[in-house]
């Protein structure tokens, strides 16, 4: 009695445990596995022909599948494991189905179930970089390989299967149509004593297509997407039956799989500051940080939907993220060596040696911080020094002001020669192109007179003129925005079109996915496809490196976004790059120089017991204009100013901001003015 409701509760569990089948045409008793992956119970799934139950490992979550619920893997740590024992013996002839959605392609091949032991024996069915689908098994002593030249498609569900038959070999199914068959015949030689996987490989395996292949080293990843519905079959299964299975499961409803969107912040106006903050990626990528509320910082700007975001994803390197959502970056300080590959941000993948923080906050400007050591993929240190075992090391410091421009200073600390700090780069989000993102017309050269020149990737990368213009010092990067990011560098800078590492059958850019967000050890990947962040680069700037005191090297640079012909910015950057002398009249205080790290004017209150007056006069000119401006005194006191220019009181409706800076040995005064002249401005501060 007891074997009789046994054997009836498992046909309830086959026949009507969902909408799912075996074709009638397969024997019940040829079905040796079935994973419907409907439900977890204490990281356990249950195999509804054989009642085993199988671990399960890492983050994973149920969500609605082709019939009832399915699994959705998380692309890092989702594994399913059956011990050895627990499987049957497969025949010489058998076959394997299933339903997968995949949110990206792996990094390389990856199985939906897989029992092997390496190219010896056992089977190997899986998904391929680019949405191959694949099926490897040993035969006759040799593994052999049979993948489909079709890809499945990314976020959409499709039934893969494969189906192997001694005297007639192996076929491979997409959506229930033979996609590929190879005359594979032979003994097949099954791997007894390996347990079988779903997800993930047993071991670390390179990502394919890299860069560099001695700087890609093996990485744990699993799939990343949805899997149901995993059957696998005593039997060889034919074309027909296979279609049938495909056209009597179609899935209802498109797959849980958000939309991937790297983050920035609120959308709309901003406020302008800088704001501590955690943002949020997808759920999969959020649940592998070990950090608090306050891991990434976001600067925004009044009145303005252009944000800077300090990211994780970025390694902390900053991103400038227009109103349409698209993104433009930069390198961090870089060294190479043959055989490691680079030194650089890029490669501490878990911000180990990056981090960042805010300096100042005011209304008047911002000041953020980005400290890192550059690695490589081993995460070995650049230019160690052997007496002291520094590494090379860089403080980053991105002075932002209220007109929505931003100077950053790199102080890089080496032992060795000065890295190299800056690189032209534009992210692409998931599900885009380079060419989604950038005009092919891609960067606008402008110089200080205001003559300007489009330079095209139409037929690859270009090779810029040294006569158009002549001696250019801005980049502006023409992307598929209304604002277009610019940057610009100082006179004797030495740009250069990025024009290695292009294939030009893929894209005219150079296009990799191993950053940002990416966690495999890796220096440089080929994307295969647009499913992941991605990156690539248009253009070094080759800004001039100064050397500082000791182990310093230093170099700056402004960014900012535009909505205006590109041949406007060379007023900014005259008045940055030649600005207005200042000449002091009070005798309290000093003159310490325009900073162009800073673009400020830095005057020291040298005497407290004096006047507290101070007056000035900016000999602003055509070549030398005022194009907004900064002052910082420093030990100012803690009393608020007034600000006079040319006789007439300033308040906010004129443009005017005040910041105060406490420091623990003095409070300073930062003093903004949005004003453009050409002519002399004459300036008073004066305690309020």
């Amino acid at each position: 009695m007891k074997k009789l409701v046994v054997v009836l509760l498992l046909v309830l569990v086959f026949l009507g445990g969902g909408l799912l089948t075996w074709p009638e045409e397969v024997g019940r008793t040829n079905l040796v596995a079935w994973w419907r992956l409907e439900a977890v119970n204490n990281n356990r799934i249950t195999d509804a022909v054989g009642r085993k139950e199988d671990q399960i490992t890492g983050n994973y979550k149920l969500v609605e599948g082709v019939a009832d619920k399915a699994i959705r893997f998380d692309g890092f740590t989702t594994l399913i494991t059956r011990n050895a024992s627990d499987f049957p013996s497969l025949n010489q002839n058998f076959a394997i189905e299933a339903w997968v959605a995949p949110a990206a392609y792996p990094w390389n091949w990856c199985p939906v179930v897989a029992q092997h032991k390496g190219e010896v024996a056992g089977f190997y069915f899986g998904i391929g970089p680019r949405g191959e689908v694949g099926l490897g098994l040993a035969v006759n002593g040799q593994w052999h390989m049979t993948i489909s030249e079709e890809k499945i498609p990314l976020r959409k569900w499709s039934q893969i299967a494969a189906s192997f038959d001694q005297n007639n070999g192996v076929k491979i199914y997409i959506n229930g149509r033979l996609v590929n068959q190879e005359k594979v015949l032979g003994k097949f030689v099954q791997s007894r004593d390996s347990n079988l996987v779903i997800g993930m490989n047993y071991e670390k395996v390179v990502p394919s297509d890299p860069v560099r292949p001695q700087a890609t080293l093996p990485a744990r990843f699993s799939f990343d997407g949805i899997i149901d519905e995993i059957k696998i079959y005593n039997q060889a299964l034919d074309d027909t039956i296979v279609s049938r299975s495909f056209e009597s499961a179609r899935p209802g409803s498109e797959p849980d799989i958000p939309v991937r969107v790297m983050p920035s912040g609120r959308t709309g106006p901003g406020r302008f500051g800088a704001y501590y903050t955690k943002l949020k990626y997808y759920e999969e990528w959020d649940a592998l940080w070990r950090v608090g509320d306050y891991a990434d910082v976001v600067v925004e700007f009044d009145n303005s939907p252009i944000r800077v975001v300090f990211w994780r994803g970025t390694r902390y390197s900053p991103v400038w993220v227009m109103e349409n959502g698209q993104w433009m970056a930069d390198q961090s300080a870089e060294s190479f060596t043959d055989e490691d590959g680079c030194f650089e941000h890029m490669l501490d993948a878990k911000c180990l040696y990056s981090h960042v923080r805010i300096i100042e906050n005011t209304r008047a400007r911002v000041v953020v911080h980005w400290r890192y050591i550059p690695v490589c993929v081993r995460q070995k240190f650049s230019q160690v020094d052997e007496l002291t075992g520094w590494p090379d090391a860089v403080d980053e410091y991105y002075t932002f002001y209220p007109d929505g421009t931003g100077v950053r200073k790199v102080i890089m600390y080496t032992s060795g020669k000065p890295l190299g700090p800056q690189e032209t780069i534009i992210l692409c989000q998931p599900g885009t192109r380079p060419e989604d993102n950038v005009n092919l017309d891609a960067i606008t050269l402008v110089n200080l007179r205001g003559e300007s020149h489009v330079y095209s990737w139409a037929q690859g990368p270009p090779k810029l003129d040294p006569e158009k213009p002549v001696a250019p010092v801005i980049q502006v990067v023409n992307l598929k925005s209304k604002a277009k990011p610019f940057l610009i560098f100082e006179p004797g800078c030495r740009m250069r079109v990025f024009g290695i590492e292009v294939r030009g059958n893929v894209s005219p850019f150079p296009w990799w996915n191993h950053w940002p967000v990416a966690q495999i050890p890796s220096d440089g990947r080929y994307a295969q496809a647009p499913d992941r962040a991605s990156h690539f680069s248009l253009a070094w700037g080759g800004p001039p490196i100064h050397k500082g005191e000791d182990l310093k090297y230093w170099a700056a640079w402004i960014y900012g976004t535009t909505t205006d012909r590109p041949e406007k910015l060379a007023e900014l950057a005259r008045s940055w790059i030649n600005a207005p002398e200042l000449t002091l009249s009070s005798d309290s205080y000093k003159f310490l120089g325009y900073d162009i790290s800073q673009r400020a004017y830095l005057i020291q209150k040298s005497n407290p017991a004096g006047a507290n007056i101070l007056r000035g006069t900016l000999a602003a000119g055509p070549e030398k204009p005022v194009h907004n401006l900064c002052l910082v005194i420093k030990d100012w006191g803690d009393s608020e100013a007034q600000v006079i220019i040319d006789g007439e009181r300033q308040d906010k409706s004129s443009g005017i901001r005040l910041g105060n800076i406490r420091r623990i040995d003095g409070n300073d005064l930062i003093v903004w003015l949005e004003r453009k002249s050409i002519k002399p401005i004459k300036i008073e501060i004066k305690p309020d």
